[in-house]
């Protein structure tokens, strides 16, 4: 793109070519859906008879990369369609199309908000998620929020309750990596072994929807009860252990790290479960009858995903343990909670990161 293009701004555009110019060349109608970007309403065919539709809708919040450096609009695209891919890939469904609807301010560069749609559009072909409608409206600050579409067999539907005294708590996924990657940026001189360098940018830059691993594990009915960790895997685990009125244990000794996450907690002075039990990476966490275990953890390595089995579900009355050595004691909730004090949407990282430090991993009775 030329200088001049990059100088331009959405004003010098307009509603009508940043629809014409901008969007519509990178989302065409797909052949499958009727009627898509353009019109006052996209049109899709019906699921087939033995199939539901599901949807979720989220805003996408600034993007923690976008904290860390300059920020690059690309990341609000990926997050966008991501956080709502993210949804589906818990509930085991197929996405079917996706709608974004973004504020700009009129003297955005038409460059940055290209950016934008380049995210939407990179992490709309890695999931198949079409983009099949939306909104672009005027305002003074730049938001965008995401609304995706799903369709699954009812039969498969992996939903929150199900959990069940006896059932092992498993994450699909792995843990910590997001948090590691963002504290080699906030602590200074911390020395990161070559070897894990891609996993960790990986993380930060490309944090990835479980869709694939989601629909296997719905297909298989494996799953008593299923979640996305979008507000960390304490979080998961507390809701999990709330809705079915039930407790989780986690063995400390189950809780094996990442080489990556293991060496970042030690330079920071970290215990890596602060790390692991945070948000930030997308992991799916998964309740499955001790029987089929092993059968999960196969069809996860061969989708080539980490799994690990990290505790156990039992009777109770909602809250989450930590084991250790035969001695139990309530794990610290270290998820993404809004309006709280410890919330990065509010008060941001460093309250967060603040707040990881200073609290004990578990809390003795």
């Amino acid at each position: 793109m030329s200088n001049g293009c990059h100088a331009q701004t959405l004003r010098d555009l307009g509603e009508q070519r940043i629809i014409k110019d901008l969007i519509v060349p990178r989302f065409p109608r797909v052949a499958e859906h009727i009627v898509g970007i353009g019109d006052d309403c996209a049109v899709i065919p019906s699921p087939p008879s033995n199939q539901v539709l599901v949807m979720t809708t989220d805003p996408c919040p600034t993007p923690v990369i976008c904290l860390l450096e300059p920020p690059d609009l690309f990341h609000y695209g990926w997050m966008t369609v991501l956080i709502n891919i993210s949804d589906l890939a818990a509930m085991g469904a197929y996405p079917m199309g996706m709608m974004v609807s973004t504020v700009m301010p009129e003297g955005m560069g038409v460059g940055e908000y290209e950016r934008f749609l380049d995210g939407v559009a990179s992490a709309s072909n890695e999931w198949a998620c079409p983009i099949i409608g939306g909104n672009i409206k005027d305002g003074s600050t730049f938001t965008s929020t995401g609304s995706a579409l799903g369709s699954i067999n009812p039969e498969y539907i992996m939903r929150r309750t199900g959990a069940k005294a006896g059932d092992r708590v498993c994450i699909i996924g792995e843990m910590g990596l997001f948090w590691a990657a963002a504290l080699t940026r906030l602590v200074q001189g911390m020395y990161i072994c070559d070897l894990y360098k891609n996993d960790l940018e990986r993380a930060l830059y490309n944090p990835v929807a479980r869709i694939r691993e989601g629909i296997a594990l719905a297909e298989s009915k494996l799953a008593t009860a299923c979640m996305d960790s979008s507000d960390g895997v304490i979080a998961c685990l507390r809701e999990i252990a709330s809705v079915n009125q039930v407790d989780v244990i986690v063995e400390s000794s189950s809780m094996i790290p990442h080489p990556a996450v293991r060496q970042v907690a030690a330079s920071a002075n970290l215990d890596p479960k602060k790390l692991m039990l945070s948000w930030g990476n997308w992991e799916l966490i998964v309740t499955i009858r001790p029987n089929a275990v092993d059968e999960v953890r196969s069809i996860m390595e061969s989708l080539g995903t980490h799994f690990q089995d990290i505790g156990k579900i039992r009777e109770g009355t909602g809250k989450v343990w930590i084991e250790e050595e035969g001695r139990y004691n309530l794990l610290t909730n270290f998820a993404s909670e809004r309006f709280c004090s410890t919330s990065f949407f509010t008060h941001g990282l460093d309250k967060y990161l603040e707040f990881l430090k200073s609290e004990p991993l578990q809390v003795s009775l």
